[in-house]
């Protein structure tokens, strides 16, 4: 059954009578000389005889004009030829978005352009009852629409779809869609792609088909950049930098790195042919601010030519001291820099659970600790209850014997140490996250302890009763102590991400929510949950900022990847893939038919023209 798309447009074949009874009007006078009234007869007849109509039969070249005009305009009127069956089928549309669908293929488009092209093909072709849904392969697979008969709706989707600075994982997407056909068989998953990725993401399933877009491209990327201290100083850091070349030709590109609008450097760098080249350089000073690095070469993908890292000041660390009085612990916090000190005698009747989600760190100086909530927490000469370890005594002078490899301990000397009373404790040996610090022979003196949910630092005995605080070892103690129960946040120097990763970002204490301000102006507010948000909208490279209360942080977003950036395809589909088509097991599916029949006019014309030379010749 054929059906025609523009019914009005059959109103061209108007043109063929035009044609016609121009061709018959035509006058056709013929002066001849003759002898005898004899031929005026027959010519007489032959007028008579139909106006030239047999003349007509005999002008194959009307003929084929006439028979072009009727196929043209039968292909204006778009005629589809109707298939029915008795069931719909269902396609999953993939549509990859992963960074490499934005490299140039052709003038002024992107392989992602050409992959929306395939995907408005592929609509055009659904069978009248059939069903589409909409997917996106990025860093994570995402469902765009259910299943849908709108082809309005599903345009629309389609049109507002964009690809990431992301690195691409295919593999988990085509097992999200293979999924949702499981056990159909008039179903069909199309994945629009550029190969760019391994062959082993192929699922192998013949429910897949591939369409491949793009072809060869050159590349040259930013793959790592990075900001770190120099190790054991404050006022010395090194920026990090690798470039690779993914063509087959030696390259001379240009390179900066830039920190907070102040120019770090400026080179030239020549990388061989599949060659990556590392530059290290330490600068002087205190990295803080935001960091850009760009290279400039020829190339067919922009998203990798920069990458972005970020350095935040250390969060002012939040202390509550619980504490009868204590002239050396008070005189340690005091003196610690980016240390906010808040004392009070006990927590009264708050609770304690709220005083630990509203402060970084709960000091407990010999008062008595409750079964302690999540959070962190350093215990001076008491035990709580609900720990691995339990208070069993006092032992009278005891002797430190040994020291631990904690980091807590680093250059921590305690030769000199002396102490008139320690506490006895019984440890459960079983316990896991438990660390020694400082023992005697009798009892361990010091302890941490790291579960899911708290920190701990356990000193065990009064620092009246102890030369410990006049000893240079204890501020070092305390300080490091503090730093290691500080929150999990900016820990790092430089603080950034890849690419559609899922960030943890942290939030002061006593703060319940943050507002995130990504590259393209928008903002998200995010509920907090043990001290942090997560935050996952990170496909697109830049720097972003968020807000917790006072604290104003930023992060950076970065491509960094060296698979994506190599966009040349790395696998090919096999011709029975390529020649897929749509499942159709019971579907009516419309097939165009104007492609052949414009083929048909095109001979028609050429057969014109062939007779007409032969009648040229002939003459």
């Amino acid at each position: 059954m054929i059906q025609l798309a523009y019914p009005l447009a059959l109103l061209s074949l108007v043109a063929i009578p035009l044609l016609l009874a121009l061709h018959l009007l035509r006058p056709r006078r013929v002066r001849v000389v003759v002898s005898t009234i004899a031929l005026w007869q027959a010519a007489l007849r032959d007028r008579e005889g139909g106006h030239g109509f047999r003349r007509l039969l005999r002008n194959l070249s009307l003929l084929l004009l006439l028979a072009t005009a009727l196929v043209l305009g039968l292909a204006l009127a778009g005629p589809q030829w109707l298939t029915s069956a008795t069931q719909e089928a269902d396609i999953v549309l993939v549509l990859d978005v992963s960074a490499s669908m934005k490299t140039r293929s052709g003038i002024g488009a992107t392989r992602f352009d050409q992959a929306l092209a395939e995907a408005a093909s592929i609509m055009d072709r659904l069978p009248r009852n059939g069903r589409m849904l909409v997917m996106t392969s990025g860093r994570k697979a995402q469902l765009r629409t259910g299943f849908e008969t709108d082809r309005g709706a599903l345009r629309r989707v389609l049109a507002e779809l964009r690809p990431g600075d992301e690195a691409g994982r295919p593999r988990e997407a085509l097992a999200l869609a293979l999924a949702l056909v499981r056990g159909r068989s008039d179903a069909r998953i199309y994945f629009l792609t550029d190969g760019a990725f391994e062959p082993e993401v192929d699922p192998g399933s013949p429910d897949v088909v591939f369409r491949v877009v793009g072809g060869p491209a050159r590349n040259v990327a930013i793959t790592r950049f990075d900001l770190r201290q120099e190790h054991g100083t404050e006022d010395r850091f090194q920026v990090l930098l690798g470039v690779r070349n993914y063509t087959d030709a030696p390259i001379t590109v240009p390179a900066s790195a830039s920190l907070d609008g102040r120019e770090l450097f400026t080179r030239t760098l020549e990388v061989a042919p599949q060659a990556e080249q590392t530059l290290v350089l330490p600068f002087a000073g205190r990295a803080l601010g935001q960091a850009t690095a760009r290279i400039d070469p020829s190339d067919d993908l922009a998203a990798d030519n920069q990458a972005f890292a970020t350095v935040n000041a250390p969060e002012r660390l939040r202390v509550l001291l619980l504490s009868r009085g204590n002239f050396y612990l008070e005189s340690v916090l005091a003196a610690l820099p980016n240390t906010q000190v808040v004392k009070r005698d006990g927590p009264g009747s708050e609770d304690i659970a709220q005083l630990a989600s509203s402060h970084d760190v709960v000091v407990f100086d010999g008062i008595a600790a409750p079964a302690l909530p999540p959070g962190n927490f350093l215990l001076v000469d008491t035990v709580a209850p609900d720990l691995p370890f339990s208070d069993a005594g006092r032992v009278t002078q005891p002797a430190i014997l040994g020291s631990g490899p904690s980091a807590l301990m680093r250059n921590v000397d305690l030769a000199a140490v002396r102490i008139d009373q320690a506490r006895r404790v019984a440890v459960d040996s079983r316990a896991s996250g438990l660390q020694r610090l400082f023992w005697s022979k009798e009892t361990d003196l010091a302890l941490a302890l790291i579960d899911e949910q708290r920190k701990l630092v356990y000193l065990g005995f009064d620092l009246t009763g102890s030369n410990f605080p006049r000893q240079a070892a204890f501020p070092l103690f305390v300080s490091q102590s503090l730093e290691w129960l500080r929150p999990r946040g900016a820990e790092r120097l430089s603080n950034h991400v890849a690419a559609g990763s899922t960030i943890s970002l942290y939030v002061p204490a006593g703060e319940t929510q943050a507002i995130v301000h990504g590259p393209s102006g928008k903002d998200e507010t995010l509920q907090a949950k043990d001290g942090a948000v997560l935050f996952d909208a990170t496909a697109a490279a830049g720097i972003y900022r968020y807000s917790a209360g006072e604290a104003t942080r930023y992060f950076a977003v970065s491509l960094a990847d060296a698979r994506e950036s190599d966009v040349n395809r790395r696998w090919t589909p096999g011709e029975q893939r390529q020649q897929a088509e749509a499942a159709s097991n019971g579907a009516q599916s419309l097939m165009p038919l104007w492609p052949y029949l414009l083929l048909l006019a095109m001979v028609l014309l050429a057969l014109e023209w062939l007779v007409w030379a032969g009648s040229r010749s002939s003459a």
